[in-house]
Order: C-alpha cells, then sequence, then structure tokens
C-alpha cells in the first residue's frame, strides 16, 4: 500500500527502503523513452546504491538513518542526528564515492572483457558508465538540491581543522608551555613509619629483659 505516493520494499538496517510512484516515470525518460527494461532496473539500483552510500556514512558518524528513499529524479537518504559542519560534508560526499566505486568497477569490466556483445549488456553498460558519471557530475553542483552544496566544503573544513592542529602544536613547542616536571618523590612517611617500626620493637625488647 503506498504511503504519501511511497512503497515500501524492504529496510537496511532498521530503516525502510521505500520507492515513489514517479521512479518508473524518471525511469523511462531517463531512459529516452525507449523500451529498455534493464536500463530502468540498473536506474532503480543505481539510485537507490547511492543513497545507501549516503546511509553508511551516516551510521559512520552515529547518527540515526529514517529512510532511504528511491524517487523518479533520484532519491533521498532521510536521517537525524546533530551532525558537524564536517560530517555533514562527508555525508554528503558518501553517495558520490558509492557511485564511484561501482564507476570503477564498470570500467574495469569494460576493460577486461571489451564492449558489450549484446543489447542486454548494452543495457547495463549505459546505466553503469554513462548515465552513472552523468549523475555524479549532476551531484556535485554546488547548488540546492544537489550533494555538492556540502561536499565541497569538506576542503575548507579541513583546511581549517589542519591549521587549527599546527597552531596547537606550534603553542605546545613553545618554552613557556612546557610540561611541568614531577614531583620529587616524598620519603618523609617512610621514614616515620620505619621510625615508630624501630620504636616498637626496642620497647618489646625491654619487656622481655623486664626493663
Amino acid at each position: 500500500m503506498l504511503e504519501n505516493g511511497y512503497l515500501r520494499i524492504g529496510s537496511w538496517r532498521g530503516a525502510p527502503l521505500r520507492v515513489h510512484w514517479t521512479m518508473p516515470v524518471g525511469a523511462f525518460l531517463f531512459g529516452r523513452a525507449q523500451f529498455v527494461p534493464v536500463f530502468w532496473a540498473a536506474f532503480f539500483l543505481i539510485v537507490l546504491w547511492h543513497e545507501l552510500g549516503h546511509a553508511a556514512m551516516v551510521r559512520r558518524f552515529r547518527h540515526r538513518v529514517v529512510s532511504v528513499d528511491v524517487t523518479g529524479i533520484g532519491g533521498l537518504c532521510r536521517w537525524a542526528g546533530s551532525a558537524t559542519p564536517y560530517e555533514r560534508s562527508l555525508i554528503a560526499w558518501g553517495g558520490v564515492a558509492a557511485q564511484a566505486l561501482l564507476l570503477v568497477v564498470a570500467l574495469g569490466v569494460r576493460l577486461l572483457l571489451g564492449p558489450p556483445t549484446s543489447a542486454l549488456f548494452g543495457q547495463i553498460e549505459w546505466a553503469a558508465i554513462q548515465w552513472n558519471l552523468t549523475l555524479i557530475g549532476l551531484n556535485l553542483l554546488p547548488l540546492p538540491p544537489f550533494d555538492g552544496r556540502e561536499a565541497w566544503g569538506f576542503f575548507r573544513l579541513w583546511l581549517e581543522r589542519r591549521r587549527g592542529q599546527r597552531v596547537l602544536e606550534q603553542i605546545l613547542r613553545k618554552p613557556g608551555a612546557r610540561k611541568p616536571n614531577p614531583r620529587p618523590h616524598d620519603d618523609s612517611g617512610s621514614r616515620e613509619l620505619a621510625d615508630k617500626l624501630a620504636r616498637i620493637a626496642e620497647e618489646a625488647r625491654r619487656a622481655r629483659r623486664g626493663e
């Protein structure tokens, strides 16, 4: 049953996997309005793989994945948590990184096996290489609602973190920032205890002698 236009098809680590009713429409349009069912399936799997890349990064930073959705114009990983800007930028890169991994595998297969020898494999290659690469480029646009809006901020945040670490290291290297000398060992308590034991032993010897 559809709920707000979505059909639940499964779950991932407790989060529902959902498909919007517009997904078949989008697959048909991206498939150039041709009858290419293998491409349609690959379209769905690539979008799902992209969103699972986001979801994996969300869990990596111990936040909660609410749902993973696939629609006719892409997908959406809904999540909740108090993420830092640095974490949000890495979560944004998660989807593109997942697609890039798929692209490398597809290019490796093409290199080893050569061009596709059938229409079926041609549709798979079309989706895994050409369309996949196009989707990566679109997602890296620094505009909402694309991932590039937050993904590109990673490099600025990384430089700021490195700069902060260098400043801290310089402060710690200054002569005035030396660690305090360890506290000298104080054995006065041990000497007092030894003196008491000696007095007790002397009194015991005198008691035996009847002094």
